[in-house]
């Protein structure tokens, strides 16, 4: 049988995409065979297209992202089945068994998958949220018992206020809080949605100097005092690979607007936005599982503001429950005070080392499996 483990991930938001290529990196430094696969493939152009039209919808409008999460729906309409049978027909030749999956999206998939493999399908529904996120709520209206047969592993145990595991960022280590640059960084998430633009002023004059995410040039202010902005390549989709056949993190690179733009690749989780924040005081950002990651991951505290939805509002009172991070709005209540981040950076800086990381966590049950067998 293969032994290749296959980390099933979505482009809707990074935060269904990155930790996947987290976990393909880790377990290749640690002997495992993996390889990435992105759900948007198995969809028409026409589909995609229209994934493109919601993300500038929604960065346009919060209350629209917002609404289109309380709509129902069936992600099966949106396939293109010659594409499934395809990575069917793939699947099998290779005698895949092994998954990793990060949307419940995939697990319509995986279910037809496991009825005509003609062997045993192992496969772990990895919960990146602290409460579930659009994609399992619609998979378990469809189906309540879509975890028959996989094994279910949460992140976070929101009720008893814990953190499970992790998924590991790099190599780099987390630095105090007296080595960091005092700067802020400020995102709305792959797609750049939420109230983060709302807050720059403000912050600005608390004394703050800003590393914000534009999503499109057009978004790139003027030459403000210690303002910097910073981009992935506009051009850049999760669902393409790159020349050698890989998927990768997006190209990036701080941008200024006054000239045409490049995107070098980035290989390394740390040359991108991570490596922006592993030096900041704090993130300013809605309370997305990727946040949620990279500050664990960086130990930077998270500034919360409005969730995009139930289970962004779960990360967000377990991150302040957890003392990792602070609403938007006490934090503007105590005048912006540095103190407070210093306390959040210590809590997350003393705990780090206590959560195990899924990836390793993994390779060491699949090497346990391996040797009963």
């Amino acid at each position: 049988m293969n032994n290749t483990v296959t980390i099933l991930c979505s482009g809707f938001g990074l935060g269904f995409y990155v930790p996947g290529l987290l976990i393909e990196a880790k377990l290749k430094a640690l002997g495992i065979k993996a390889e990435i696969e992105v759900f948007e493939t198995l969809m028409p152009d026409s589909k995609k297209k229209q994934t493109d039209n919601s993300r500038q919808a929604y960065q346009k409008n919060f209350a629209v992202a917002l609404t289109s999460q309380k709509i129902p729906s069936d992600i099966r309409s949106s396939l293109d089945s010659a594409a499934v049978e395809q990575l069917f027909q793939q699947w099998k030749q290779e005698e895949r068994q092994r998954f990793i999956i990060l949307s419940g999206h995939w697990v319509h998939i995986m279910d037809r998958y496991r009825e005509t493999a003609g062997f045993p399908v192992y496969a772990d529904l990895l919960y990146i949220d602290a409460g579930l996120s659009p994609s399992w709520k619609n998979l378990l209206r469809l189906n309540p018992g879509y975890a028959e047969g996989c094994r279910e592993v949460s992140m976070y145990d929101p009720g008893k206020r814990e953190i499970l595991c992790s998924i590991d960022a790099g190599p780099m280590e987390a630095l105090p809080y007296r080595a960091r640059n005092g700067r802020l960084v400020i995102h709305g998430g792959g797609w750049g949605i939420g109230t983060f633009r709302e807050k720059f002023d403000a912050l600005e004059s608390a004394g703050y100097e800003l590393d914000i995410a534009a999503y499109s040039s057009q978004e790139i202010g003027g030459a403000i005092h210690g303002r910097r902005y910073y981009m992935n390549d506009p051009e850049w989709r999760t669902w393409l690979r790159d020349s050698s056949g890989r998927y990768t993190f997006p190209p990036f690179a701080e941008v200024t607007g006054k000239q045409a733009d490049h995107f070098p690749p980035c290989r390394h989780y740390q040359e991108g936005m991570f490596g922006v924040i592993r030096q900041a005081s704090a993130v300013i950002s809605k309370p997305g599982g990727g946040a949620l990651i990279d500050s664990l991951a960086s130990g930077t505290p998270l500034v919360l503001l409005d969730p995009f939805g139930p289970h962004e509002k779960i990360n967000s009172d377990l991150w302040v429950e957890l003392g990792y991070g602070i609403r938007y709005g006490e934090w503007a209540e105590t005048g912006f005070d540095r103190e407070e981040l210093r306390k959040l950076s210590d809590n997350l800086q003393a705990a780090r080392a206590r959560y195990p990381d899924y990836a390793a966590s993994y390779a060491e049950q699949l090497s346990a499996a391996e040797g009963r067998s």
